[in-house]
C-alpha cells in the first residue's frame, strides 16, 4: 500500500530530510511539502517537483508534522477536518496540546514521539529490562547532548527516558527527575535520576543512560550522526498509521515492542 505524504515544516532541518527521504521511498509518495507563508522558497519545487505551499491541503494519507508548537493544533485540526492520519514530531508540547492530541486520537489515528529514532525506541525497551534487573544498588543518570540551536533543555528524548527509568523501577518523575546538580552541598540521593545537557556544536544528538554501582557501571548510549535516522523512523511511521483506526498509537507499536 502506497501512503501519500505531507510533510508540515517542510523548510527545517528535519523538513528537508523527511521530504528527500520521502520522495526516494518505494512505500510511500511526496504529495505536500508545507511551510510558513513568508518562507523565501515558497511557490519553488522543492523535492520531486513539489512545490513548497503555505497551507495543508486534503490530498494527503498522513501528515508528518516536525514544525513549531504555536502551529500544532491547527495541523491537528486540519487532520481532523479531512480524516487525515498524524504524525507529531514537535517538541515542546504543554498540557493543552496532549489535550488536543486526545481528542483528535477518537477521530483519526495519531503517533506522537519524542523520538522517532528506531534505535532510540528499542534504546526505551533495553534500559527498562536493565532497570528491573539491577534493582535500587545502581544510581541512573542520563547524559543527553545536541547542537548549540536547539532550544529546548533537556531533550524530549532525555525526559522520556527518565520516565520509562521512573516506570521500570516504581519512581515518581515529578520527585525523583532531577534536572540540575549545583552547589556547596549537593549530594546524590538514592532514588534520584539526574538529566544533564551539553548544547555544542552541529551535534545531531546523543543519550547516554548510567547504571552504576561500586565498581563498575552500563552505558547505553544512543549517537545519532545524521538526522536521517529520525527521519526514517517518521515515515516508518507514517506508513505504518496509514490505515489505522483512530487512536493514540506509540513507537512501541510501530516496532512492535
Amino acid at each position: 500500500m502506497n501512503t501519500k505524504i505531507a510533510i508540515h515544516g517542510a523548510a527545517g532541518r528535519m523538513g528537508r530530510r523527511l521530504c528527500a527521504l520521502a520522495h526516494e521511498g518505494e512505500a510511500m509518495t511526496l504529495v505536500e511539502a508545507v511551510d510558513r507563508a513568508n518562507h523565501p522558497e515558497m511557490g519553488q519545487p522543492f523535492e520531486g517537483n513539489v512545490g513548497l505551499s503555505a497551507a495543508l491541503s486534503d490530498v494527503g494519507d498522513v501528515v508528518v508534522d516536525f514544525s513549531a508548537a504555536a502551529s500544532t493544533v491547527p495541523v491537528i485540526d486540519h487532520c481532523v477536518a479531512h480524516h487525515m492520519g498524524l504524525v507529531i514530531g514537535t517538541t515542546g508540547l504543554g498540557d493543552s496540546h496532549q489535550q488536543a492530541i486526545d481528542a483528535a486520537a477518537k477521530t483519526i489515528p495519531v503517533i506522537q514521539a519524542t523520538n522517532y529514532s528506531l534505535v532510540v525506541n528499542v534504546m526505551h525497551d533495553l534500559i527498562a529490562r536493565a532497570a528491573k534487573l539491577f534493582g535500587p544498588d545502581y544510581d541512573l543518570e542520563i547524559l543527553e547532548a545536541h547542537h548549540r540551536y536547539k532550544k529546548d533543555a533537556p531533550s524530549g528524548t532525555a525526559l522520556s527516558l527518565a520516565r520509562t527509568l521512573c516506570e521500570a523501577t516504581d519512581r515518581s518523575f515529578e520527585d525523583n527527575v532531577k534536572l540540575t546538580r549545583a552547589g556547596d552541598d549537593a549530594p546524590r540521593l538514592p532514588d534520584d535520576i539526574t538529566v544533564q545537557t551539553l548544547r555544542i556544536g552541529d551535534h545531531a544528538g546523543e543519550h547516554t543512560v548510567y547504571f552504576a554501582a561500586p565498581g563498575e557501571r552500563l552505558e547505553i548510549k544512543h549517537v545519532s550522526t545524521s538526522r536521517d535516522s529520525y527521519a526514517i523512523g517518521a515515515l516508518r511511521a507514517a506508513c505504518w498509521l496509514h490505515g489505522k483506526k483512530p487512536g493514540r498509537y506509540t513507537m512501541r507499536d510501530v516496532l512492535g515492542l
